[in-house]
């Protein structure tokens, strides 16, 4: 963002620091004697402190198997993150005999996983690691402690280091944090999950997100998640940029869009809910669509109403509909138009216009609903997406935008006749940004086009 807007004002603040720091010798001994006693193919040694990286230039030689071993001692009583940061090697993490963690993949080693499934942590560390982490719990008095490193199948040279991040400085970043947000003139919080927990933010980001808001009325949240989430706290930020996991220049991307340098035109490919319950899959009412099922047998009993089609179905408002998204400048829709299309479909036309002051893309959306009389046996949903196209549309100005049906949109497969059948009667096409903002409606029928 400061290369970006030039502005060497905007200040960075980790409330939550994922990479820690690493242990010192001080609160690592054994046998009464500083630091861990390292057990290879060579002498034992001892090291004050387990920090071996190409980048410090004392990276360990390829395929080394390396046992350190001793007590880790903490300054005070706690809950520590303790992160085991490796490279070229599958290293394990034990703590007071039990194991705590390991790096690498579980199915033969293959160089390069660092993003492990069920990990605690979503990121590597800068210098390019593999980075797990667990809470614990520390009481005062030494823990015993033991790392080890074994070889993978990348022949590089063994990178292995031993990281923490106390509570009092835990503490100190958040208070950081929080005082540089209180006094930015716009906070941005950077939040993340993976698959767990389900339908929510790990750790206490959500509690981040409203201390930050109650100290800034302007502040923005970035996700970066593969999923929706529930977002308590939405009504008391000013945006929510929804970046998924945009990989290696989701940093550039992001920056664009929080800058205003590019208007964002994404639209959600999924229903956002308000509560995980209100999904199809996870409504308590039918226990059959779970996980788990009914005697160990999942049964989607919902059919076709998957996804938004669910939420039509039942009426349920979502958070976010599919098929929504915000931009920096509105959009106008008239002018509809249908014309049968050469494969024997639709062609839609419409007429968008930029009603506000930046160029931006819009994505028109094309929904069919239900015939007015369905056929026995066969199931339609309230509304189907049947087309969309994204279409670039300047300041003040308007845009036709042409979206193709295809005639299989029109059908059904008919188990009785072994084919497909297109439905008979006049049914809805609807036309508009989002699965419910559609101002836009024609009836169509598909047998006499």
């Amino acid at each position: 963002m400061k290369k970006i807007a030039g502005n060497s004002n905007i200040q960075f603040a980790v409330a939550d620091d994922m990479t820690g720091t690493t242990v010192p010798a001080s609160a690592l001994s054994h046998d009464g004697k500083p630091g861990l006693l390292q057990a290879g193919a060579g002498a034992a040694e001892t090291d004050g402190e387990l920090n071996f990286t190409k980048k410090k230039g004392n990276a360990l030689p390829p395929n080394s198997k390396v046992v350190w071993k001793g007590m880790l001692t903490p300054p005070h009583a706690g809950t520590y993150w303790i992160y085991l940061q490796a490279m070229g090697t599958n290293a394990n993490i034990s703590l007071d005999g039990k194991k705590l963690a390991q790096t690498g993949a579980r199915q033969g080693g293959v160089h390069g996983d660092i993003l492990q499934a069920n990990q605690d942590n979503v990121v590597p560390t800068p210098d390019g690691l593999d980075n797990v982490r667990r809470a614990v719990e520390l009481t005062v008095g030494p823990h015993a402690i033991e790392v080890e490193t074994s070889p993978d199948s990348s022949g590089s040279p063994v990178e292995v280091r031993l990281n923490w991040y106390t509570p009092e400085q835990r503490q100190a970043d958040h208070d950081a944090a929080i005082a540089a947000a209180k006094k930015a003139k716009t906070a941005v919080v950077f939040v993340w999950t993976r698959l767990t927990p389900v339908f929510g933010l790990p750790g206490d980001q959500n509690k981040l997100v409203e201390e930050v808001a109650a100290v800034n009325p302007n502040t923005v949240v970035v996700l970066n998640t593969s999923q929706p989430v529930a977002l308590p706290w939405v009504d008391k930020v000013k945006g929510v940029l929804e970046m998924w996991w945009p990989g290696d220049e989701g940093g550039w991307s992001t920056a664009n869009v929080l800058l205003g340098k590019v208007s964002p035109a994404g639209r959600l490919p999924v229903t956002w809910a308000r509560a995980l319950t209100d999904y199809a899959a996870t409504d308590p009412r039918f226990p059959e669509r779970s996980k788990k099922g009914v005697d160990g047998k999942t049964t989607y009993s919902e059919g076709v109403n998957v996804g938004y089609r669910w939420f039509d179905k039942e009426k349920v408002e979502p958070l976010f509909p599919f098929g929504y998204g915000l931009s920096y400048t509105t959009f106008e829709y008239s002018g509809l138009k249908t014309a049968k299309a050469a494969d024997g479909g639709v062609d839609v036309t419409v007429q968008i216009r930029n009603t506000g002051g930046m160029d931006a893309d819009e994505v028109a959306q094309v929904y069919l609903g239900a015939p007015a009389t369905i056929p026995e046996g066969v199931q339609f949903p309230v509304r189907a997406l049947v087309g969309f196209e994204r279409v670039h549309v300047p300041a003040g100005q308007t845009t036709a935008v042409t979206m193709h049906v295809p005639i299989r949109q029109l059908q059904y497969w008919s188990t009785k006749e072994q084919n497909w059948v297109t439905a008979p009667g006049e049914r809805t096409l609807s036309v508009g940004s989002s699965s419910r903002t559609l101002p836009l409606r024609e009836e169509i029928d598909g047998t006499k086009l």
